[in-house]
């Protein structure tokens, strides 16, 4: 076979499988992707192998059947690789598709410009423009369209997607079938032309919807941020609130012990045990943290959960108090959420700890564990809850917190107990 037709051949069977690739490295992948997508996608290059000659042989039926088996093939290995939605599997297989056959038709066009020149230069060209253009769409597009290494599809979005690969599929087609039969160079140059503006397109109603997608979400956080602010300050009055009665109660107590004296004195001292909830109202030096900190205690007792804080409040001082309020709030509630389920009481514990180190103030919460969390694309654990539109908001949204005053947030399992950390830098 001349080196010519044997760099075609090579390229036909394997640039698609290179062009998805570009599109997966930057996604979530599954456990062990590699012993789970080896296997798979050499059934696919064999399938796409022996069906290619048989079914381009029937005609134009046949290039089309070509079309969607390659499609559908793609779109499998993509579901092998990555841990993503089937709107999102299948729009990868999209555009790698898309990039491949721009790919494919700049190569012909530039091996027939180079036609007269030796073979191996002739190979070599097509070779270089399509590794440069690869690797231009590895450092552009395919690392820069996901958010938080994930697509975000909708139906609108998908059928724009399927719209424009058609058309390029279709000038493939044409190309092969009559264009390419020609010497004239601005034949070979047309289809290439508007094959890249039908990407270009594509690119951009991308950015449309992933603009639109970003937008909603931060106007759901923004509602969260207000639910919060409201949720605080109604908190703030009911902790002045029992703080203000339970200082009452226990001066008309100690005043009815001396009026009695020990006529009553159990029945006293059990009205004493119940208002000693006062004694429980957190101190840590910032009034925002021991508020939150006394309404998630008052819960825990509710559910008998032992809460445990070491907090140093005043390092928190700079922060805005619905930011520091959503923070608290949010992780407490979620601690709160995985203890209750625990069966055994002396394992419902939630440790509260807030202190510098290294220049940095560290914010740690931490809860036993009965399972496993699962994990979100964006790296933080998926809620358990009904998907109402606002469950699983919670984290992103304190991480959104964390994130205006230069912090980070992980969270992670570690011998059965879940830790959240946030690292902040320490304001002078």
């Amino acid at each position: 076979m001349p080196p010519r037709e044997l760099f075609f051949t090579i390229w036909h069977h394997a640039g698609l499988w290179v062009a998805l690739v570009l599109f997966l490295l930057p996604l979530r992948r599954r456990t062990a992707p590699l012993w789970r997508t080896l296997p798979g996608a050499a059934v696919c290059v064999a399938l796409r192998v022996l069906l290619r000659a048989p079914l381009t042989a029937c005609g134009v039926p046949g290039v089309w059947g070509y079309f969607l088996v390659s499609f559908l093939l793609t779109a499998a290995v993509a579901a092998l690789w990555a841990d993503i939605s089937p709107a999102a599997v299948f729009y990868c297989a999209v555009w790698a598709m898309t990039v491949y056959y721009i790919a494919d038709s700049a190569a012909l066009t530039l091996g027939h410009a180079l036609s007269g020149l030796p073979p191996l230069l002739a190979c070599l060209a097509p070779l270089a423009l399509v590794a440069a253009f690869y690797l231009a769409v590895a450092l552009t597009l395919a690392r820069f369209m996901p958010v938080d290494h994930n697509y975000q599809i909708g139906p609108r979005q998908m059928t724009a997607a399927f719209l424009l690969l058609a058309l390029v599929l279709m000038l493939v087609q044409l190309s092969r079938t009559y264009w390419y039969r020609e010497n004239d160079w601005a034949l070979w140059v047309f289809p290439l032309l508007i094959e890249v503006y039908c990407a270009t397109l594509l690119y951009l109603q991308h950015e449309l919807f992933k603009k639109s997608y970003i937008q909603q979400d931060l106007d759901l956080l923004n509602q969260l941020w207000a639910r919060q602010k409201a949720q605080y300050a109604l908190a703030r009055r009911n902790i002045a609130l029992i703080n203000r009665k339970c200082h009452e109660l226990k001066h008309q107590i100690r005043a009815m012990h001396a009026m009695f004296g020990e006529e009553k004195a159990d029945y006293l001292d059990e009205l004493e045990q119940s208002v000693r909830i006062y004694d429980a109202i957190a101190k840590t030096g910032n009034e925002v943290l021991d508020t939150v900190l006394t309404e998630k205690s008052l819960l825990c007792e509710a559910e008998h959960i032992q809460c445990h804080c070491v907090a140093d409040g005043h390092l928190l001082d700079f922060m805005d108090p619905v930011d520091l309020y959503n923070i608290f709030a949010n992780t407490l509630d979620n601690a709160i959420e995985h203890v209750r389920g625990i069966a055994d009481p002396e394992r419902r514990i939630i440790d509260v700890l807030v202190y510098a180190e290294n220049k940095l103030l560290a914010i740690r919460i931490s809860n036993p564990v009965s399972d496993m969390p699962r994990y979100g694309s964006d790296g933080l654990p998926v809620s358990t809850k009904p998907d109402d539109g606002v469950h699983g908001l919670g984290l992103r949204s304190v991480r959104h917190s964390v994130q205006k005053y230069g912090g980070f947030l992980t969270a992670r399992v570690e011998d059965g107990c879940f830790h959240l950390r946030i690292l902040l830098p320490v304001r002078a």
